[in-house]
């Protein structure tokens, strides 16, 4: 599930999202979350294609200030490969319980029909970036990037996404993040270890459901 408001607001752009962009964007939001702000503006949602997503490396980069305001982040991903990186986001934000895996705050996406949701990233209620769909292939990407700030209806459209999607996504248990023992536990509606060699690949495995969205 994923929705588009105000589509011509900001134009395309040739390249993706680089990290300094995200980098940019969760500076400010944390500037604002240091001067005292509301428990629902005091978190980040994502959801990504992969960890290879420019936005992944950003909030590694800034866990700490994270950590030290404690803001809660919540992370969606269409496929789990890159393994490092993914271990190196939940190692940096402490995401994922060894103890309890429904508690841990990774999950990936296992129906193919929510891949028609596109990236997405919210910070708190001031701030929504939409990038791409998460199922179309690189080579046909169309490079989608909004910023809407200081709209309350996209944002909270975006928050209403993010919520249905995590509810039918699974869990990323901590063994996950050794990458192999994942291997033998779970497929994915988009093979989410795509990119190791063939001999590692999960099967794919998804059933069908509706998605809303808009392009």
């Amino acid at each position: 599930m994923g929705f588009l408001s105000a589509f011509q607001k900001q134009p395309l752009h040739d390249g993706g999202p680089s990290v300094e962009r995200f980098c940019q964007l969760l500076s400010r939001h944390l500037h604002n979350a240091d001067r005292g702000l509301s428990l629902r503006d005091r978190s980040i949602t994502l959801i990504a294609r992969s960890p290879a997503m420019a936005a992944v490396r950003a909030l590694i980069i800034h866990a700490g200030e994270i950590q030290r305001q404690q803001l809660a982040v919540q992370v969606i991903f269409a496929k789990l490969a890159p393994v490092e990186t993914l271990s190196e986001l939940a190692g940096a934000l402490q995401l994922v319980d060894p103890r309890h895996t429904g508690s841990g705050r990774i999950r990936f996406i296992k129906n193919a029909a929510l891949l028609d949701a596109h990236e997405q990233m919210v910070l708190g209620t001031a701030l929504c970036w939409t990038g791409d769909m998460l199922r179309r292939l690189e080579e046909s990407r169309n490079r989608l990037d909004i910023v809407e700030e200081g709209a309350p209806g996209p944002v909270r459209l975006a928050e209403l996404s993010f919520n249905a999607i995590w509810a039918a996504s699974k869990p990323v248990p901590a063994r996950a993040l050794t990458g192999a023992a994942l291997l033998q536990a779970f497929g994915s509606a988009t093979a989410p270890f795509a990119g190791l060699a063939p001999t590692e690949k999960v099967q794919a495995g998804a059933i069908g459901a509706l998605t809303i969205t808009r392009h």
